[in-house]
């Protein structure tokens, strides 16, 4: 991600807390602060989110000391942390809505994580392997994607733009 990218972050989603849902999260967060980003960046998750932010923010209390007393990110030191969204433990909540955008998280019972993105009247679905219930529950969605039976199969590498008529994918989109 550019640094532009990373200072305008506004959440991670996690769809489950195995390692590798969860791999690079400390890299997010560490780029992110350097790259200026101003407030702890906010991430979303199942059951026991909460834990692992706080383990991550531990693992880095000294090295952000340093970090911050040698060359000072433009952020503050209060950015370099995580914090959770509301509704961890919750099945079905909102986590994140600016009026225009909502993202709803939906945890099923082995800690996966789904996510509705709903934007201007656009619903979007991820869904990660192990779990049908985002997909299940959604209702009309624009795009879908997941494991199987979807629009796009995950993982996905490419861009992809979503709009009311039509789904884009290219190499070349910020």
């Amino acid at each position: 991600m550019s640094p532009e990218h990373l200072r305008n972050l506004d959440a991670v989603m996690l769809f489950s807390l195995r390692g590798d849902d969860i791999e690079g999260l400390d890299e997010i967060r560490n780029a992110s602060w350097r790259a200026g980003h101003e407030t702890p960046l906010r991430v979303s998750g199942p059951v026991g989110t909460s834990e692992v932010l706080t383990a991550i923010n531990k693992a880095y209390e000294v090295s952000d000391s340093f970090t911050f007393v040698e060359q000072a990110p433009a952020g503050g030191f209060n950015a370099a942390s995580l914090r959770p969204l509301p509704g961890e433990k919750d099945t079905k909540t909102r986590v994140f809505d600016t009026g225009d955008l909502v993202v709803t998280h939906l945890v099923n019972d082995t800690g996966r994580v789904g996510y509705w993105i709903d934007y201007n009247g656009v619903r979007l679905v991820l869904e990660p392997c192990g779990m049908t219930q985002a997909t299940q529950f959604s209702g009309e969605a624009r795009l879908t994607v997941a494991c199987q039976n979807s629009t796009l199969i995950w993982p996905i590498s490419d861009v992809v733009f979503v709009d009311r008529s039509t789904v884009e994918t290219g190499h070349d989109a910020p």
